[in-house]
């Protein structure tokens, strides 16, 4: 154990004014889902990456996209809970959903499942640490969906320790799950949008992007900065009409059918309901940052 921390650790090999830095670290394996024939569909109307060419035409692809059925919703990081449930809000709603995990493969049954009720929705492997996996992604998507109206980025990873006790590796491992990824994933995302004028990319936090709590260092740094880059590039994207929003799940989210009685936790139903409620939001009044809990959840107790 104490051999592979050590080979995790970054190292130097100088060449004259060039140095290589390196380190080993495993393998992400990534599931394509290859197995799983992809649904194409066609546009009825013009290439989605045609921009548009004038304030008038701007308004137009706006009140268009109020048609749920015309939209393409992509989220990044889906699992059982949260993730699930924006899956089933957005394909509900009529939108053509794509999932994006490390492993497809694992979304089998939720795909299954939403287009047994008439949605059409595909399962793709990325990780959204990698700018090549991603922007092969962006790609897939866009060919097969249609370009992404809305993208939600769901990913959270965290391995509790404090400053004394965590190892280079482990805070770096958390950073690019919680805020590098988010980056890769909202920068995509905005430069595919601004050009048609229209979009919503809402960026998922928690308790921690506000707080930093002994143990929670690995989770609190990525989830700041994740917060900081949703109000950066709000400010950047908002008068091109791309709706940039950062939300704060400030509870536990339930992840099944067990209840535990006297346990508050989050319905990750309502959340779907709300995050959707954002990117429906008219142009003149939106929202860049919500906070989330249950009625009697206490503020600020959670990671």
């Amino acid at each position: 154990m104490r051999l592979w921390r050590s080979l995790k650790s970054w190292r130097q090999f100088s060449v004259g004014p060039v140095a290589l830095f390196y380190r080993f670290g495993r393998r992400v394996p990534v599931s394509n889902n290859r197995r799983r024939q992809p649904q194409r569909i066609k546009a009825d109307c013009a290439s989605p990456l045609t921009p548009p060419d004038s304030a008038l035409s701007i308004h137009a692809a706006y009140e268009s996209e109020r048609d749920a059925s015309t939209e393409t919703a992509l989220i990044v990081g889906v699992g059982p809970g949260y993730g699930f449930e924006l899956a089933r809000r957005f394909a509900a709603s009529g939108m053509r959903v794509a999932l994006a995990s490390r492993n497809a493969e694992r979304l089998d049954d939720l795909v299954d499942e939403l287009s047994a009720d008439g949605g059409q929705v595909n399962a793709y492997g990325c990780d959204a640490t990698d700018e090549r996996s991603v922007a092969a992604l962006l790609a897939t998507v866009t060919a097969e969906l249609g370009a992404p109206h809305l993208v939600v980025y769901a990913v959270q990873g965290f391995c509790p320790g404090t400053v004394m006790g965590t190892e280079v590796p482990a805070f770096e491992e958390s950073w690019r799950q919680n805020c590098l990824g988010g980056f890769i994933v909202a920068r995509a995302a905005a430069r595919m949008m601004v050009p048609l004028g229209r979009g919503s990319i809402i960026l998922t936090g928690s308790t921690s992007s506000l707080i930093g709590r002994e143990d929670h260092l690995n989770l609190a740094v990525g989830k700041f900065g994740l917060r900081a880059l949703a109000q950066v590039l709000a400010r950047e994207v908002w008068p091109s009409g791309i709706h940039v929003a950062h939300v704060v799940i400030d509870a536990d989210v339930k992840d099944s059918d067990v209840f535990e009685a006297g346990y508050t936790q989050a319905e990750p139903r309502h959340l779907a309901d709300a995050v959707f409620g954002l990117h429906r939001q008219p142009r003149t009044a939106w929202t860049s940052e919500m906070d989330f809990r249950p009625w009697n959840e206490k503020f600020w107790q959670h990671c």
